[in-house]
C-alpha cells in the first residue's frame, strides 16, 4: 500500500497522486494554497522542506496552461457596509447562480462561522429574496430560532417578572404576538404618559413594561382592532394566561395554553398554504415551534417535577441543538446554510463563505474543557498554569497561536468545500465599527482584487429591484425613446403579473396624497439643528422627530466628550481636570468592546486636544457657553442652545458650534440654515442681556476626523449685514415653520442617504423604493 493503490474507477496510482486535485481548478486551488502555506507544520515533521512541498496540490488536468484553461473556476472577495447589506449580496449572488448560469440550488451552500449568530439573519433574508434554504435540524438552538424566540420571551417574562422591562416589552409588541410597529410604540407612550398626567402622576420611567404588567393603565377606547393599544392589550393578556398556566402546569402545558391563546397557529398556517417567500419563513417558523412543543415534551418526561423556569434555563444555556440526532428530513432542492465545522468532507459547485469579520472568523477567545484539562497537563508537565507565574506570558501567546492556526486551518476547511465559484464575503465600511478578516488578506494575496459593495450603486437580481430600474428607465427623458418604450412595456407585463410598485397606478409622483389637511394652527416650535434637517429632508426629519429613529450613537458620545472639555475649559479647569472629567464620562458610554472603546478613547483624547489648542489661542471674548436661547418672530419660537458665545473686537455676537462628525462643504456656507438661523435670534434679541443684538458671524468648528490636520478647521459665515440678501434667513425659517405644519413631507436625495438610519422607508432611495404613499 505504501507503493500503489487503486483509484475508484480500479485504476492504479502511485502515492504522489494523493496531492493531486479533483475537485476545483487553478484558481480555486491557488487560492486556496496561499492560506496552507501559512499553516504550522504537522506534528512529527523533520523535514519543513519536504513538508511544505507536501502541500503543493496539482490539478487533475495537470496544471498545463491548456488544460487549466478549460476548467472554468472563480474567486470573488467582497465586503458590504452591513449585515443585511452582505445578507442581500448573497441572495443576489446565489439568484444570479441559479437563473442565470443554471446552478442547482442544491448544489450551493452558505458557511457560516457561528450558527447562532449568524444563521437566522441569512435564513429570513435569503428566504425573503425567494432563495429555498436548508438548515440542518442540529446548526441552531431552539432559542434562537425566530418562531421561537417571541414565546420563550413571553412565557420567561411571565415566570420572572423582572425580565420584563422596556426592551423586551417593546420586542413583545413588535414582534408576531403584539404586531404593532415602531410609530405605534412612540404613539403608545404617549397616550400612557397623556394618561398618567390626566390623573396627576408623573409619567413612568418604563410606560411599556408597566402597561404590561398593568393593562389598567391603558386607555379605557382601543383606536381599533389593529391598534397600539389593542397590541398591547393582546400581549397583556397572553402574559396573564401563562402566569395562570405556569401556577400548576408543566412547561409543555403553559407553552401550549400561551400558543392557543396568540392565534399564531391559523396565521402562520394561512401563510404557510400560500406559499412564496412569507410562507417558506411561515413553514420555518412552525417547524420550530413543533420541536419547541417536542423539546419540552421531553423535559416534563425527564423531570415530571421541573419548574418552567428550569425549562428556559435550559434552552437558554444551548449553544448548539439539544438533540443532535432529530434532524429535519431534506427539503429538496435547497441551498444549504451550515457552519464550516459541519461542511468538512463536503462539497458543492458554488460555495459562499459569509460573515468572515476580524474578532469573529478569526475567533480568538481562550477556551477550555469543563474541567480545566489543558490546564492541568500544564502543571503536570512543570508549565505555568496561570498569571503570574515563569512563563505564563509566553504560553498566553503560544495558546493565542494555536487557536490562530486552529481558526485557519477551520478557514481552509470552508474554502475549499466549493468545485466551481467561491464568494467570501465581510462587513467592513470606512466609517463602521466592524473590520473584515485578516484571511481575507490572505485569501486574496496579489491576484484577487477585493471588492466593495457602494449601496447606493448596487442592483441586485430581484423584481424590486428590476421594477425600479424599469421605473427609472421609462422615465429618464434623456434616454432613447425606444430604450423607454422598451422598459415601459416590460412594466405592464410585471403589472400584468400584479408585481407590486409596476403599475402606474401605484407611482409616488403619479399618486395623489393619501390624506390632504391645512396647516396646523397655534405656535410652531423650531430649532437651529431642525431647520437644517428639514432643509435637506423633509421626510427623514418627520420619521426622527416623531418615530425617534437615530443613528449610530458613537458620533454622539464624541459629541458629550468634547462638550463637556468645552465647559470645563471656559471655567479655567487644566488639562489633568479635564482628562478626570473624560474618565468619568467614558465610563457611561457604551462602545460594544473594550478595544473599540480605547480606540475611540484615543480619539476623543485627540478631539479635546484640538479644541483645547484652539481654546487657549483664541482672540475673542468668551460670554457663555451651552446657553439656552428662546425668541420668537410672529407664530414661530425658535428655541435651542448654542455651544459657545463670543463678542468679537467691534462688540458683535458670534456663535460658535462645534463639529464632532461630518462637515459641510465650504461653498455651502454663506447659506448654512443652522448657522443662519443662529444669526437670526442673534438679531431678535436673544442674547440682548449679553447685550449682543447684532450678529458678526457664526462659526463650525471641526475637531472631529474630518479635521485631519493637528489643528482644528474652522468654517465660517459672515454676518447677516454683510450678506447680499440679508433677509434669507427669516425667510427660511418662515419656509421650514410652514412645511412642518403642513400635511406633506418630501423626501430628497442628499448626500446623507447613506447613512440615513430610515432609508427603508423612503421612496426616493433603493432601500426603500417600493414605498408608496
Amino acid at each position: 500500500f505504501t507503493d500503489r493503490f487503486r483509484f475508484p474507477d480500479g485504476s492504479p496510482a502511485d502515492v504522489v497522486a494523493l496531492r493531486t486535485c479533483r475537485r476545483s481548478g487553478p484558481a480555486l486551488r491557488a487560492a486556496s494554497r496561499r492560506i496552507a502555506a501559512r499553516l504550522p507544520l504537522a506534528v512529527g515533521h523533520r523535514d519543513a522542506a519536504a513538508s511544505r512541498a507536501h502541500r503543493e496540490l496539482l490539478g487533475a488536468e495537470g496544471d498545463s496552461p491548456a488544460e487549466s484553461s478549460r476548467q472554468v473556476d472563480t474567486v470573488r472577495i467582497v465586503t458590504a457596509a452591513s449585515a443585511s447589506q452582505e445578507a442581500a449580496l448573497i441572495a443576489d449572488t446565489l439568484r444570479r447562480a441559479h437563473l442565470i448560469d443554471g446552478t442547482p440550488w442544491s448544489a450551493m451552500a452558505v458557511l457560516v462561522r457561528s450558527a447562532v449568530r449568524q444563521v437566522p439573519l441569512l435564513q429570513r433574508a435569503l428566504t425573503a429574496a425567494g432563495v429555498p434554504v436548508d438548515v440542518a435540524g442540529d446548526e441552531l438552538p431552539l432559542g434562537a430560532e425566530p418562531g421561537t424566540r417571541p414565546l420563550l420571551r413571553l412565557v420567561g417574562c411571565a415566570s420572572s417578572p423582572e425580565l420584563l422591562d422596556e426592551e423586551t416589552a417593546a420586542e413583545l409588541l413588535t414582534g408576531p404576538l403584539g404586531g404593532t410597529d415602531a410609530l405605534g410604540l412612540r404613539r403608545l407612550r404617549r397616550e400612557l404618559q397623556a394618561e398618567a398626567r390626566a390623573v396627576g402622576q408623573p409619567p413612568a420611567a418604563e410606560p411599556l413594561a408597566g402597561a404590561l404588567r398593568d393593562p389598567s393603565q391603558l386607555p379605557g377606547t382601543p383606536d381599533g382592532p389593529d391598534g397600539e393599544v389593542a397590541a398591547a392589550r393582546k400581549v397583556a393578556s397572553l402574559l396573564a394566561v401563562a402566569r395562570e398556566a405556569a401556577s400548576s402546569g408543566t412547561p409543555h402545558e403553559v407553552l401550549w395554553a400561551v400558543w392557543s391563546a396568540s392565534g399564531l397557529a391559523s396565521r402562520w398556517q394561512a401563510a404557510s398554504a400560500a406559499g412564496g417567500p412569507r410562507g417558506s419563513i411561515a413553514d420555518a417558523d412552525l417547524d420550530a415551534v413543533v420541536e419547541l412543543f417536542d423539546a419540552a415534551a421531553k423535559f416534563t418526561a425527564r423531570m415530571p417535577h421541573g419548574s418552567l423556569r428550569l425549562f428556559l434555563d435550559s434552552l437558554s444555556g444551548q449553544e448548539i441543538a439539544g438533540d443532535t440526532l432529530a434532524d429535519r428530513a431534506p427539503r429538496g432542492e435547497a441551498v444549504s446554510v451550515l457552519t464550516a465545522h459541519r461542511a468538512k468532507g463536503l462539497e458543492w459547485d458554488l460555495v459562499v463563505v459569509a460573515g468572515v469579520q476580524e474578532g469573529s472568523w478569526p475567533d480568538l477567545r481562550q477556551r477550555g474543557s469543563l474541567l480545566g484539562m489543558d490546564e492541568l497537563v500544564d502543571v503536570v508537565a512543570g508549565g505555568p498554569a496561570g498569571p503570574g507565574r515563569p512563563g505564563a506570558d509566553a504560553t498566553a501567546v503560544a495558546a493565542t497561536a494555536r487557536l490562530l492556526a486552529e481558526e485557519r486551518r477551520l478557514f481552509y476547511v470552508a474554502v475549499t468545500r466549493a468545485r466551481r465559484s467561491l464568494v467570501v464575503t465581510a462587513v467592513g465600511a470606512q466609517d463602521g465599527d466592524e473590520q473584515p478578516s485578516r484571511f481575507l488578506a490572505e485569501l486574496a494575496g496579489e491576484e484577487i482584487e477585493i471588492e466593495q459593495v457602494a449601496g447606493p450603486g448596487v442592483r441586485w437580481l430581484s423584481l424590486p429591484a428590476l421594477t425600479a430600474d424599469l421605473r427609472r428607465h421609462a422615465a429618464d427623458p434623456g434616454l432613447p425613446g425606444n430604450v423607454r418604450s422598451a422598459a415601459a412595456r416590460q412594466l405592464a407585463r410585471l403589472a400584468a403579473a400584479g408585481v407590486r410598485g409596476a403599475s402606474p397606478d401605484r407611482w409616488y409622483p403619479l399618486t395623489e396624497p393619501t390624506a390632504t389637511g391645512e396647516r396646523i394652527a397655534g405656535q410652531v416650535r423650531i430649532s437651529p439643528s431642525q431647520v437644517e434637517k428639514f432643509t435637506k429632508c423633509g421626510l427623514r426629519w418627520l420619521l426622527e422627530a416623531a418615530v425617534g429613529v437615530q443613528p449610530a450613537g458613537v458620533a454622539q458620545h464624541f459629541g458629550v466628550v468634547v462638550h463637556a472639555a468645552a465647559a470645563l475649559a471656559a471655567e479655567g479647569a487644566d488639562d489633568a481636570e479635564v482628562t478626570k472629567r473624560i474618565d468619568e464620562l467614558w465610563q457611561h458610554l457604551d462602545f460594544g468592546s473594550s478595544w473599540y472603546s480605547a480606540k475611540q478613547r484615543e480619539q476623543a483624547e485627540r478631539m479635546v486636544s484640538k479644541f483645547l489648542q484652539w481654546h487657549r489661542a483664541n482672540p475673542r471674548e468668551l460670554v457663555a457657553v451651552e446657553q439656552q436661547l428662546r425668541v420668537s418672530i410672529g407664530d414661530i419660537t425658535i428655541t435651542g442652545q448654542v455651544d459657545r458665545l463670543e463678542r468679537d473686537s467691534s462688540g458683535a455676537a458670534i456663535v460658535v458650534d462645534i463639529k464632532t462628525g461630518t462637515r459641510p462643504s465650504d461653498a455651502d456656507l454663506d447659506r448654512n440654515p443652522q448657522l443662519g438661523v443662529y444669526q437670526l435670534a442673534v438679531l431678535l434679541g436673544a442674547f440682548e442681556q449679553f447685550g449682543l443684538t447684532e450678529p458678526g458671524g457664526a462659526e463650525l468648528l471641526q475637531v472631529g476626523k474630518a479635521a485631519l490636520k493637528a489643528s482644528v478647521r474652522v468654517q465660517a459665515q459672515p454676518g447677516l449685514r454683510q450678506d447680499p440678501n440679508p433677509d434669507w434667513a427669516g425667510e427660511l425659517v418662515q419656509t421650514v415653520a410652514a412645511g412642518m405644519s403642513g400635511p406633506v413631507f418630501n423626501a430628497t436625495a442628499n448626500p446623507g442617504c447613506r447613512s440615513c438610519p430610515v432609508a427603508s422607508c423612503c421612496p426616493v432611495d433603493e432601500r426603500g423604493g417600493q414605498v408608496t404613499p
